[in-house]
């Protein structure tokens, strides 16, 4: 019967077509398969636990489990690697940046200035306040103390502090001999930054005197002010700082006679209204023995007490600081507890003589260096 039905069926097709399949149902035709379902998981939505009879989901092998640790730590590795690639790289950067502002500086020095050591600063400064204050007693023959200014002038103060006023030129060689002992002196008491070296003009009197240059240099104390204004470069032409109206007033004052025997000299020095130097306080009128010598050796050469120049530039410094000490009241006490009563704001009667000064910062910036 089976037989004749399936005959059957295959008849009501005849050639009018195949039978369409029914809805939802499996057709006739072994081709046309029902769509399979998906296999179910071993464990049900939203649950972490398998279903009962589910097939259990694979396990991972600890060889499996060795090699995915193997590589997340080459991963880990690798990022670390990294990390030290970039921190590497932007220290190689930040060092190269530091050469580069270190020459754009010594680019922007000004005619005649160039870098020095500061191993050969440091031995200027270091020499020791004994030493300064044995060459003061011993060669006042070789320097002289600053001069007293009228007992009733009115102190010099900045930010609370005494102030000591510099004005000179680099193209001065009377200036250059007088930086010497400006900072052997006051670097006891504060502390310098920023000095460069220099010489004075190769045309004038002690040609290429080697020096310090105090031009963008800066002065950091508890107890002294110190305001440096460099006039003029070495060239003589160069125009590096202009005296305010107050300097001027005060070198229109105090930089004539009877306090020098030429109007207008430098260096020009005043101490906090107290005491005054109108050129240099050392150094042979008939030539400098620094004249063209090279920084180092000139270093050497004044910090050795070993010659009449080195002598006069200590003993120059040690005047200075008897004074400053008068200036600060005796602070600080390290350095001042140094220096006996003698020195203590001492001062000459005596007015600068000879060839120790040049001319003015304002005659100077419409000359050359040449007198």
């Amino acid at each position: 019967m089976a037989t004749k039905q399936r005959a059957g069926k295959q008849g009501l097709g005849g050639g009018a077509g195949k039978v369409p399949p029914r809805p939802g149902g499996a057709s006739g035709n072994k081709a046309a398969k029902a769509p399979v379902p998906p296999r179910p998981s071993g464990r049900t939505a939203g649950s972490s636990t398998a279903r009962p009879g589910a097939r259990p989901a694979p396990r991972v092998s600890a060889r499996q489990l060795a090699q995915r640790r193997r590589q997340r730590n080459i991963y880990m590795a690798l990022g670390g690697t990294g990390l030290v690639i970039i921190v590497v790289v932007v220290i190689i950067a930040v060092s190269l940046t530091g050469p580069s502002k270190k020459a754009k500086t010594t680019a922007g020095l000004v005619s005649g200035e160039y870098d020095v050591p500061a191993n050969l600063i440091a031995k200027v400064e270091g020499v020791p306040v004994k030493t300064l204050v044995n060459a003061a007693l011993t060669y006042k023959s070789d320097a002289v103390p600053p001069q007293a200014l009228p007992g009733g002038n009115k102190e010099l103060t900045l930010g609370g502090k005494p102030e000591v006023l510099y004005i000179g030129a680099e193209y001065c060689p009377f200036c250059a001999a007088e930086r010497w002992a400006m900072v052997m002196a006051f670097s006891k008491f504060g502390t310098f930054s920023g000095l460069h070296g220099t010489s004075s003009s190769a045309t004038d009197t002690n040609a290429s005197t080697p020096t310090f240059a105090f031009y963008h240099s800066a002065f950091t104390s508890k107890y002294l002010s110190f305001v440096p204004v460099e006039t003029l470069a070495n060239n003589g032409t160069t125009t590096l700082q202009t005296p305010t109206s107050a300097e001027n007033a005060l070198l229109s004052k105090w930089d004539t006679a009877p306090y020098t025997t030429q109007n207008g000299s430098i260096p020009f020095v005043y101490l906090g209204g107290k005491y005054l130097i109108n050129g240099a306080q050392y150094g042979p009128n008939a030539g400098s023995p620094l004249s063209g010598m090279q920084f180092t050796a000139a270093v050497n050469y004044l910090t050795s007490g070993k010659n009449a120049m080195s002598k006069g530039a200590m003993a120059a410094a040690g005047f200075l600081v008897g004074d400053v000490c008068a200036l600060t009241h005796g602070q600080p006490a390290s350095v001042c507890s140094q220096v006996p009563s003698s020195l203590i704001g001492i001062t000459t009667s005596s007015h600068s003589t000879g060839k120790t000064s040049s001319t003015s910062p304002t005659t100077a910036a419409k000359k050359t260096a040449k007198k």
